[in-house]
């Protein structure tokens, strides 16, 4: 298992579903019997449903937005009620995104993520690691923000913004099912690929080469 690696497979033949000619570090060739086991989790009505409708949305690859697939898809689960967990700092896309869904039919529910007002002292964060000692530090709330859209009968919640770590928070305490509008990256325009496509420039602090072997 730890060989698994479809990073560096140059060909991608399981998308053409012929996999003989696929690399050893395939995991479709490696793990037969995890694959199979997938399918047939599948076959449950539920799981084979959502899988339905998510290949439904295929018909528009490439032609509807990140806003326009969620919409899209929400309305091909049937879904009425909808759970909208963002970041403060984006309340006013969070406006526009809430106007956007009651206008297209459906009922909104929307937490920010200082719901509670809890701070870092909550969690006994020290001092020294604080942004500034002595200061209060505002936390953010995620596994509250689940919890009541969860509490609100939310049928598919929403993440717009959160902080790395917070959205893993809120998946993870999530009982609806959870997709992601847009993740937060204040130095690159909330573009956080950014980071990568200019990897190359001679100035980046990223280091994107292959590693040596060995």
């Amino acid at each position: 298992m730890e060989k698994i690696q479809c990073s560096y497979c140059a060909k991608k033949r399981c998308f053409g579903g012929d996999t003989t000619q696929a690399p050893d570090f395939c995991p479709s060739k490696a793990c037969p019997d995890l694959v199979a086991a997938v399918k047939e989790k599948l076959k449950d009505p539920e799981r084979s449903r959502m899988a339905q409708d998510v290949a439904r949305t295929w018909k528009d690859y490439g032609k509807l937005t990140r806003v326009e697939e969620t919409v899209l898809y929400a309305r091909l689960r049937g879904y009425r009620k909808l759970g909208l967990a963002f970041c403060v700092g984006l309340s006013q896309e969070a406006e526009l995104f809430t106007n956007l869904l009651r206008n297209e039919g459906f009922d909104v529910c929307s937490v920010c993520c200082m719901c509670g007002a809890l701070c870092s002292d909550d969690v006994n964060l020290p001092e020294e690691d604080k942004v500034v000692p002595g200061i209060r530090q505002p936390m953010c709330n995620p596994i509250g923000q689940a919890a009541i859209l969860d509490e609100s009968g939310c049928e598919l919640n929403i993440l717009l913004g959160l902080c790395v770590g917070d959205d893993t928070l809120f998946i993870k305490h999530s009982r609806a099912p959870v997709t992601i509008l847009a993740v937060k990256d204040r130095v690159l325009a909330h573009n956080p690929l950014g980071a990568l496509y200019t990897s190359r420039h001679i100035y980046t602090r990223l280091n994107t080469k292959p590693p040596a072997k060995g």
